[in-house]
Formats: structure tokens, sequence, C-alpha cells
């Protein structure tokens, strides 16, 4: 354990980096100044708003803390726009990153919450909103309706945001008012008893973006394939922008998030991937208890963004949240070890690992950082100069009950619960950041990107059951740096090192805090796109690994353990682009040649497979609009996408590979319009992945959604 110090060498060496550049500017800046007193000196403001309509994104502002573009950025970068997050027909997280190289979201099912794996390495707890960390473990799920873009960022991103898994972050850009007025609203109805309500309004007295108001929601039921199996989801978040003059941007956005679900729990093994005696197991069958398996939660979030442009140049942006989570749930599980009750393999044994889980969380984020750009020595800089700061405390309860066993060909719900143990624990977490980095364009072609980055942070975890506590003080200095080489305009090759730090909250089964985990990448890529910027391609190889790694403890049910290493090599490839008038596509395909765990305390350990990471990857979607002229008119769409087999620890056979295609049709009146969409066309069978040797996690099935919109 290491205690933070008030000063530290890497402290003092980031200080005195900031202060002589910001010396240097400002030797630079007098030295023109003086040498012109004729002239007056220009003024440069660039705006930071993310674009809100384009179909290919070209700059991912919000994530990367600058406006430089994409293919000027020495780092793999996925954005998904608004538009094809409606041609994906994502109504979830997961169906936002299907397609995105290098990720894999939904495979332990449809649970009511997100979760996702980027570059092999477990990154759920990494989501950010507007560049502001989510609290973490809070079994809700992401509200996509007020999303104008989701970025994802992939390696370690801890430059610019501390807490981030090596892997890396999916950031999540909210709808903002616009400049113009505008009243949206859709109707959907669709399988499983889907029946969904959006509006978008918005409202600009003067035709600009300062004074104007906007107010976006959904409200949404729908039942799951699983019998006793839902979703209810409702929302509704206004923003406004200050009008506060040409120099200064302030932002106000708040919303509130009502989610009701059952959790989707799975398979058993033996009835799906291998055969039973006693016949295969109906896809449709609930293995907990609908009378003891109800989660609602209610996530309150409030945030501003302001910028101002200072007259030397300097620009300065701080951005701020709070969010409070309640959640309240039960559910039912299945023994991990003793799986079967009898040898027949007819009833799993259920005793003692039933939950009723409680979490009140509260978290304060914010982030202030300044910018400049500026000539020096015959090179041009663009200096990004930051603090942010983080803290949460979350009230845990993890009651645990036992419950009969339960007949997966005659199940019988409804039996009695008894209370076996009490957990209620508090947890608490902070860090506080320093960072700078320096993008240094040494001439036409060649651009320098140095980084480096100093946090503390303290956990700490307190048992008010068994009156145990533990604290625990880390501090770490991480950076990266880069090098890319910009030819014509067209093609951009890259090399880049950038290392990670996230600190760890709780402790093991001896009570032991968790150190942090860290990482460190090695990433050689190249950008591409077209000379109008309407193709954007990128592709990347990448040699990750993550260290101090959180996994659950097989031998201490409901505990995690902390283990070695994990490695993951890859290549990704991916394309967004309007390649024809009318036609507009998406591409991707991931290779994963190592995802292993190449260190461990347990030797046997060493070599095993990542869990749920196939071999291969790939997706393409692709819309074609019939008059490209016109805002009117019809449109078709439809894409396929798939993956190779996978494999999960203790599971000694492989869960199947798919490919699975879907499709849309609609047409735009105008005022109104209409649309058909169809995911998993051909309502294949396959499976997402699986949650331990026993159990195996259900795949989506065909779901046919027919939309009503409405504009004015």
């Amino acid at each position: 354990m290491n205690q933070a110090p008030y000063f530290s060498s890497s402290k003092t060496l980031l200080a005195v980096t900031i202060f002589s550049l910001m010396t240097a500017s400002h030797a630079d800046e007098t030295a023109e100044q003086q040498n012109s007193t004729s002239v007056l000196p220009t003024i440069s403001i660039q705006a930071q708003k993310e674009p809100s309509s384009p179909y290919v994104a070209t700059k991912a502002t919000s994530a990367l803390k600058s406006d430089a573009p994409l293919f000027k950025t020495a780092q793999s970068v996925s954005v998904v726009t608004r538009e094809q997050l409606d041609q994906k027909q994502a109504r979830t997280l997961a169906d936002a990153l299907e397609g995105v190289a290098g990720v894999e979201a939904g495979k332990l099912g449809r649970r009511g919450w997100d979760d996702f794996v980027i570059r092999g390495q477990t990154s759920s707890d990494s989501v950010y909103v507007d560049g502001l960390r989510v609290g973490q473990n809070t079994y809700v799920a992401t509200e996509l309706s007020g999303m104008d873009q989701i970025q994802v960022l992939k390696g370690p991103a801890s430059i610019n945001f501390g807490l981030v898994a090596p892997g890396g972050m999916v950031n999540l850009v909210t709808k903002r008012p616009e400049a113009e007025n505008f009243a949206r609203a859709s109707m959907t109805y669709g399988s499983y008893n889907l029946k969904e309500g959006t509006f978008d309004l918005n409202y600009s007295p003067n035709n600009s973006e300062k004074g104007a108001f906007r107010l976006n929601g959904r409200i949404s039921d729908q039942d799951d394939p699983t019998d006793y199996v839902y979703f209810k989801n409702y929302y509704i978040s206004p923003s406004y922008n200050f009008d506060l003059g040409d120099k200064t941007d302030l932002s106000v956005i708040a919303s509130y998030q009502h989610r009701e679900y059952i959790r989707q729990q799975g398979l058993p093994v033996i009835g799906t991937l291998k055969d039973n005696p006693n016949g295969a197991i109906d896809r449709s069958l609930y293995i907990g208890d609908p009378n003891f398996g109800k989660y609602e939660a209610d996530v309150y979030r409030t945030g501003y963004t302001f910028k101002h442009a200072f007259d030397n140049g300097w620009n300065f942006n701080q951005n701020f949240a709070v969010q409070k989570t309640e959640m309240d749930g039960t559910a039912v599980f299945a023994q991990t070890k003793k799986f079967w009750a009898d040898s027949s393999y007819t009833t799993i044994n259920r005793a003692n690992n039933s939950r009723h889980q409680v979490i009140d969380n509260l978290s304060f984020a914010i982030d202030n950082r300044l910018n400049k750009q500026f000539d020096l020595y015959g090179m041009q800089h663009d200096i990004n100069i930051g603090v942010d700061a983080f803290q949460e405390k979350s009230d845990y309860t993890n009651d645990k009950y036992d419950i009969g066993n339960l007949n997966i060909y005659d199940p019988v719900y409804g039996q009695n619960v008894t209370l076996k143990q009490n957990v209620l624990d508090i947890n608490r977490l902070k860090y506080l950041g320093l960072y700078l980095r320096d993008r240094i364009q040494l001439n036409d072609q060649w651009l320098l990107s140095l980084s480096g980055r100093q946090d503390w942070a303290q956990t700490q975890s307190t048992s008010l059951v068994t009156s145990s506590a533990s604290k625990q003080s880390d501090n770490a200095f991480t950076g990266s740096a880069s090098v890319m080489y910009t030819l014509n305009g067209i093609v951009a090759p890259y090399v880049s090192y950038a290392t990670s730090f996230t600190p760890n909250s709780g402790t093991d089964v001896n009570n032991n805090p968790f150190k942090p985990e860290e990482g460190k990448q090695v990433e050689v890529g190249m950008k591409l796109q077209s000379p109008d910027q309407r193709v954007q391609g990128a592709i990347a190889w990448y040699d990750l690994k993550r260290q101090n790694v959180l996994v659950t403890d097989t031998a201490n049910s409901g505990y995690k353990a902390q283990r070695g290493e994990q490695l993951t090599r890859g290549i990704e490839t991916e394309l967004s682009a309007e390649i024809l008038e009318g036609l507009k596509l998406t591409a991707a395909y991931t290779y994963t040649m190592d995802a292993e765990i190449s260190k461990d305390t347990n030797a046997s350990n060493v070599g095993k497979a990542l869990d749920n990471i196939p071999e291969h990857a790939y997706s393409l979607s692709a819309r074609y609009k019939f008059d490209p002229t016109s805002k009117l008119g019809w449109y078709v769409g439809g894409g396929f996408r798939g993956e190779t087999y996978k494999t999960v620890d203790g599971l000694d056979v492989h869960i199947p590979g798919y490919t699975v295609f879907d499709t849309e049709a609609g047409y735009d009146a105008g005022h109104w319009g209409a649309q058909l969409a169809i995911r998993n066309l051909f309502d294949k069978d396959y499976y997402a992945g699986a949650l331990n040797e026993n159990l195996v996690t259900l795949g989506n099935p065909r779901q046919i959604n027919f939309t009503v919109k409405f504009n004015y």
C-alpha cells in the first residue's frame, strides 16, 4: 500500500513541465506583440460542439478532450453517430456496440444492465457521460434515447480520465439544445409485446444554440422471450443553453430514469450445448423465481458544461455532474460448484444462493482544463492542462437467502426463502488527477503527442455487519506517447504507447484491500479518409497487458479475488462511409490473436483463454435512400453481424459461432414517417456467451418493430 505524498518526483516533473510550457507560450506571445505595434492580434476561437447529425463522425471532442480530427489522432477511436444508432435499430448499449471493432457486448445475456469487453478486457465499469464517470456497479442499463453519439476509446485512456480499465472506455454524448425549433415524436410496437413512445422538443427563440431549450424522453415496456422476464423504462431529460455572450458558453442538463425489470439468467449447458438424457431444455425456461426476482432503480443526474475563451488565446472548459442511484432488487441463482442436485440432470441446485441487493450510490465528478494553440520554435502546439476529480459513496446491501431447488422440466415457483446471511457494506472511492497533454505539429507531415498524468486515489470499505474496515491510498504516474505521419491528407500511419492506473474498491474474503489495476499497451495503426472526409477508416494492431485483475473468487461465493496478468493482442479494422449518393455503410472486422492469462499465482491457469472472446468478429450494415437529393422518400437497409466460436474457463465445449442478418425499410414524408425494422431476420437460435461452465446465455431472437414518426 502506497501512501500518496504531498510531493513526488513525478508530480514535480509534471508541474515544472506545465510551468515551462506556459512561460514559453507567454514569452513567444510577448515577442510577437513587440514586433507588431500597428496590427491588432487575431483571436481564433474554435467551437467544440459535437456534430449532431452527420452519418460519418470526424471528431470525438468529448472523449478525447480535444477538437483534433479523428484522422489526426494516434489512437483507436470509434464513433457511433445518431443516424448509425437508428440504422443499427439500437435499443440498448449492447445493441449500439455491436459491430464496433474490438468490442464484445451483451455476452452475459439480457441481465438488465450493460456489460461489454474491449480488446479482451472487461470494461463494463468504464462508462462515461459527456466525459464524466458514471458510478460503478449500479445495475442500471444506459438510456440511449437521450444520446447523440456513442464514443469508444480503445486501449489505456487514463491520461484523460484517470479511472479507466486498460481495455478502454465508452463515452456517451447527450442531446443538447440546437439552433432550430422542432417537435419530434415516435411510437413503436413490436415483438414480445414491445410498446414504446419517444419525444424530442427543441425551442430556439433566436435561431441560435444560445438561449435554446430542449426536452426529450422515452417510455418503454417489453416482455422477454424468457418466461416472466420483462423490462420497463421511463426517461426524461431537459437541457438549457444560457446566452452569456460570444466568448462564454454554459449548458445545463438534468435527467431522470426509472427502470424495472427481471433478470434473464441463461440456461444449463446440459440440455443446450450438451445433450440432456431428458431432452432439450425449452429456451423460454426461467431458472429464477418470479416472486423473488424483480429489480427497481431510479437514477437522478444533473450537471453543466462551461466554456470561456480568454483574449490571450487560452480556453477554459469545466464539466460537472452529480448522480444519485437507488436500486432495490432480488434474484435467485443456481449454484456454480454443485450445479446439479441429482444425477439424472433434471433438477438444479439453488440452495443458499438467493440475494436481496440494495444500492444507494451518490457520485460527484468534475473536470477542469485549459487549452491553447500556439507556435513555438517553428512548431505548432496544442496544449491541454487539466485537473479532474471524482468521489463516490455506495451503500451496498447483499443479504443472502436459501431457497429450494428447481426441476427444469417441471418448474415450481413461489417457494419460501429463508435469510442466511446479512451483508451491508459502505464503499468509498476518491481520486484527484493532474494531467498535461501536448500535440506538437512538427511540420506538415509529422505529429508528436506527449501526455503525462499524476493520480492520487483512495478506496475505503466498511462492513456494518462485522464492524471491519479497510482503507487504502495509492498514487501513480501514467502517460502516453505517439507519433504520426500524414501523407496527402489521405493516409496517416502511427505508433503509440500508453499506460493506465485504475484503483479498485472493496476487499477480498480476508478483508484485504485490492491493489490498483495497471495496464500498458503498444499500438501500431493507420488512419484513412477520403478528400471530402465522407469516408473514415482505420486499421490497428495492439499488444495490451492488464495486471492486478479482479476475478470471481471461486472458493468463496460472493467475493472477488485478484490475480496475475492478462494479455490480449489483435488487429482491428473499421470503415464508416457515404460512398455513393444515397448509400451509407459501416463495416468492421476484429481478429483476436491472443486473449489469455499470462501470469497467475496458480500456475495451472497460465495460458488459459479469457472468457467469451471470439477469434474473429465481423459486421456490415448499409442503408440506401432512393432519392438522395431530398429528405423525403423511401429508404432500405440491411446487414449482417457475427463471430466465430468462444470458450469459457471450465467449459469443455465451444460456444458456437453465428451470423445473423438485419433489415429495414422506411418512408419519410416530411411531417411524418414510418419504418419496419427486423433484427435477426431468420430467427437464428444462437448463444451470446456463458456465465460459467454450467450456464450459457441466450442470443436475441427475431425482433420485428413497426415505428411511426412525427416531425414538426
